[in-house]
């Protein structure tokens, strides 16, 4: 079991440690976001009407911007002007600031088990994005190009901060839960970033098929493998099956299968219960999930990346019953 491993995860660390991988990579979501937002409605794009619908579509989605700000395509300028006073919001908006702050928080219950830098990164990423925001707030006019500066620099220290966390901590099973936090995030953002660019049918121009590559960080890769080709099948291929590529649905997926495998203590060859909840990439081939309907849709894809989502919010919500019970019946603790 568990509990008889090296070292004692508690139920407690076990839970922050998971809400840290999870943070870590929303914060890093988020700024990617907010980045490709900020640069799409200031860009020779912005008047593409589906774009702008993704992008508005996902902000609301990932609450960068508050439930009642109008969407891009209607009001470009009130939508960006919101977005960015969003940005150091902690309090209303879950926005890049509320993560930060969120990271910040469940860090500090287990610095126990972090490097001394690893957690003066934590605490300066937060610091010195809430202060930016505040000095540009004061001012009372933040541009899109101050702020764009402000995520820059933020996404610098996350990268430092991720950097740490998977060449600097040891690999036991908190550190586990810590990186199935992050890969439950990133499949489910990535999943539902690729599904509501079919349903706005942003991935069908040329601006919103770039956007996404971009979001997925899968630019350079996607033009050294098919140079200028718009095509949806080498979209696809890339971004959806690629077993390479650390930001491909499959190689998240396939991942995830694996470490929470190793987590309940067998091989990562022979799956569990719990590993087998999260939807098998083996299973997704390139010519079904390329196949467009009548009307140009996706569906057999779409419909696919909704039951990926959902398969990891599932394995979410069985982590939490399973692992994190600190008091009444505990049915399985990590040594607690």
């Amino acid at each position: 079991s568990l509990a008889q491993r090296k070292r004692l995860v508690t139920s407690r660390a076990a839970e922050n440690l998971f809400w840290l991988g999870r943070y870590t990579e929303r914060a890093e979501n988020s700024i990617r976001l907010a980045k490709l937002t900020l640069h799409s409605l200031g860009g020779e794009e912005q008047s593409n009407a589906s774009l702008l619908d993704w992008l508005s579509e996902m902000a609301k989605t990932n609450t960068l911007v508050l439930p009642d700000v109008p969407t891009a395509t209607k009001a470009r300028r009130v939508f960006e002007r919101s977005l960015i006073a969003s940005l150091g919001n902690a309090a209303e908006v879950t926005s890049v600031g509320y993560y930060l702050r969120s990271l910040k928080a469940v860090a500090s219950n287990v610095r126990e088990r972090l490097s001394q830098e690893q957690w003066r990164l934590i605490v300066r990423a937060e610091d010195e994005f809430i202060a930016a925001c505040a000095t540009h707030d004061r001012k009372g006019d933040y541009s899109a190009l101050e702020a764009l500066q402000t995520l820059k620099n933020t996404s610098d220290h996350m990268a430092a901060i991720t950097g740490a966390q998977t060449d600097r901590m040891t690999r036991d099973d908190g550190w586990r839960l810590l990186s199935i936090g992050r890969h439950i995030e990133r499949l489910t953002f990535l999943a539902a970033a690729l599904a509501h660019g079919l349903e706005t049918d942003c991935v069908q121009t040329t601006g919103g098929f770039e956007a996404l590559l971009s979001l997925f960080d899968a630019t350079i890769s996607f033009h050294a493998q098919f140079q200028q080709s718009r095509e949806m099948p080498a979209l696809i291929d890339l971004v959806v099956l690629d077993p390479d590529n650390p930001r491909s649905l499959a190689w998240v997926a396939h991942s995830l299968r694996g470490r929470l495998a190793k987590l309940a203590g067998s091989p990562a060859s022979d799956l569990t219960p719990l590993a087998l909840k999260v939807t098998d990439p083996s299973a997704w081939g390139l010519i079904q999930l390329s196949e467009a309907g009548p009307d140009g849709d996706y569906a057999v894809l779409t419909d696919m990346l909704w039951k990926i989502v959902d398969s990891a919010y599932a394995v979410s919500d069985e982590i939490s019953t399973t692992y994190f019970t600190h008091t009444g019946n505990i049915k399985y603790s990590l040594g607690s």
